[in-house]
């Protein structure tokens, strides 16, 4: 079962000589530097870009871009379900209630001409 397994190892790296404290040190320094350089060659070559497009030629100015509204369709919450079913409630039973009181009100006044 062991000779399926391939070692994740290449073989070239597993006979590589063991390096010393200093050794490592020196290799991260050289590695320092090198990524010191390289950044200050990004940020320079970057300034340069910059100040190339600085000022755009009259034909690659962007033109004004309206902002567009988008409405987006959504379901009601059972929150605003509940409260639909009530207030449309409340209403049907407060116009009732008015239609009720005006009924019974109304047949009992009466007008006297002097």
């Amino acid at each position: 079962m062991d000779e399926q397994v391939q070692n994740s190892i290449p073989p070239e790296f597993q006979q590589m000589p063991k390096l010393s404290a200093e050794q490592v040190e020196m290799l991260k320094a050289v590695a320092r530097e090198r990524a010191i350089a390289q950044a200050a060659a990004e940020a320079s070559s970057q300034q340069v870009q910059t100040q190339r497009l600085a000022v755009p030629p009259p034909s690659m100015v962007p033109p004004q871009v309206q902002t567009q509204v988008v409405y987006v369709r959504r379901n009601f919450t059972v929150a605003e379900l509940l409260l639909i079913l009530f207030l449309s409630c409340g209403l049907v039973a407060g116009a009732q209630a008015l239609w009720g009181l005006g009924a019974r009100i109304l047949p009992q006044v009466e007008i006297k001409v002097k």
